[in-house]
């Protein structure tokens, strides 16, 4: 059974490896026990290439809210 717990852990470590890893990255990680169809990939290979396409800027305070939402999530 998957609790609310497990959501929050799978969501973050899936917006982290977005953020700074590779799209095999996220089929070897978050994503590993799912079976992803070309479909869904083709959609995670562009969500990717649009987050790898921001400024530095905007990818540096997206990496500060996870690491915000993470640091909160410790101290709860």
């Amino acid at each position: 059974m998957v609790t609310a717990g497990d959501n929050d852990e799978f969501f973050m470590e899936f917006l982290q490896t977005l953020l700074v890893g590779t799209p095999e990255d996220l089929y070897e990680g978050p994503l590993g026990k799912y079976d992803v169809n070309e479909d869904a990939k083709a959609a995670l290979a562009e969500l990717k290439s649009c987050i790898d396409n921001l400024q530095s800027m905007h990818k540096e305070e997206l990496v500060k809210l996870l690491v915000q939402v993470l640091g909160n999530e410790d101290g709860a």
